[in-house]
């Protein structure tokens, strides 16, 4: 798996004509390499890859502890520890001297300032080359395991919210929602993908309210309830939002409900009829947006859908300035919203797979109307 990861990644390098590339994104070293640290914000861990080899540098936490380190040393993987005595920059000058390097691919969506110019400054045998996306982009297309793993985290999280709604009653809030969504995957041996976004009446109005911070709002008789989560399964991630209306709700919010699960439905069936042809992303977003007008629903601020897979937001994007090409094997979401702020809003997700005979929806949790008796 990782070898065929890493064999496209050098291919790209020849095209770049770039000898080596330096990896420093948390995601990007775990999908070429399996190997993850305990901190994804921290640099723990920095891979090379070059013509012949794979440099991991990490410290002796990681190489002392983690059995993942001793089964990269079975598939060839070069380890460097890395020492205050020893850090990376002495390792890279001993590697680029050693293999007569000349330029290193950097990634310049992740690497800090500060880092690339310590680079540049102590490194002299060879010239960095920022690129943008490259490692990325290959995730973009997902191969079968990763394809299995997204199914399986739908699969839960649609379990999860199917038995979490049956909770829900007139004084409970969304902190406590949230709680219940996190207590019931944590009893499963599950994890979050996210922080859960639980947002009832006019906080729903806020596209992406923060359930945290928030103030808890609790349900009420004719309340709107949105709750935005995802479940994690082995490393991928999966990403739905469903609707839920309490007791007697008003007549014009299940009518804005209905046309906005037209859209959501209509837009899942123009990108099945698209994907063959390998059309933009932008084209399903205006889609998207022509399908909410034409409805006399207002337009929404965030994007129709995004990528998925050890990322909630991964490539490609679906939005209107996208220049990502549908193909197979990504795995995306589509969720138009609707919101009237001060009151109330609404949004619909669902994750998919576009596959070569057409796209399969992967949260399958029903989308009908669900109104709880305000019991």
């Amino acid at each position: 798996m990782s070898n065929q990861r890493i064999d496209s990644l050098r291919k790209r390098l020849i095209e770049l004509q770039i000898d080596v590339f330096l990896v420093s994104n948390y995601y990007n070293i775990f999908y070429l390499s399996d190997f993850k640290t305990l901190t994804e914000n921290e640099r723990e861990a920095w891979m090379l890859v070059t013509a012949n080899d794979i440099y991991l540098f990490t410290d002796d936490r990681y190489i002392k502890s983690q059995s993942s380190i001793r089964q990269l040393a079975d598939k060839a993987h070069k380890l460097k520890l890395l020492t205050p005595e020893k850090g990376l920059i002495r390792h890279l000058q001993e590697i680029f001297t050693e293999e007569n390097i000349k330029t290193c691919g950097v990634e310049a969506g992740d690497l800090r300032l500060i880092e690339f110019q310590h680079f540049i400054k102590h490194i002299r045998e060879a010239r960095f080359i920022p690129t943008d996306r490259l490692i990325v982009k290959l995730r973009e297309i997902k191969d079968d395991d990763e394809i299995n793993k997204v199914k399986v985290a739908c699969g839960i999280a649609d379990q999860c919210l199917e038995e979490v709604i049956k909770t829900i009653k007139i004084g409970t809030t969304e902190k406590e929602i949230a709680f219940k969504i996190e207590f019931w995957l944590k009893q499963k041996n599950h994890d979050l993908a996210f922080y859960p976004i639980v947002a009832i009446d006019k906080n729903s109005a806020l596209p992406h309210y923060d359930t945290r911070d928030g103030n808890n709002q609790a349900v009420e008789n004719g309340s709107v309830v949105l709750i935005d989560f995802g479940a994690k399964y082995q490393n991928y991630l999966s990403d739905i939002t469903r609707m839920i209306f309490i007791g007697n709700v008003n007549q014009e919010i299940i009518n804005t409900y209905n046309k906005l699960l037209n859209s959501q439905e209509g837009t899942i069936k123009f990108l099945d009829t698209m994907r063959s042809s390998h059309n933009y992303f932008k084209e399903v977003d205006k889609f998207c947006r022509d399908k909410n007008e034409v409805q006399s629903l207002p337009n929404f601020s965030h994007s129709t859908g995004h990528g998925v897979g050890l990322e909630i937001h991964e490539y490609p994007k679906v939005s209107i300035n996208s220049e990502d090409k549908i193909e197979p094997n990504q795995i995306i979401t589509i969720e138009p919203g609707v919101y009237f702020e001060g009151k109330w809003g609404m949004r619909i997700e669902d994750t998919l797979l576009i596959k070569e005979e057409g796209v399969e929806v992967l949260t399958k949790l029903d989308k009908k109307s669900l109104i709880i008796s305000n019991s």
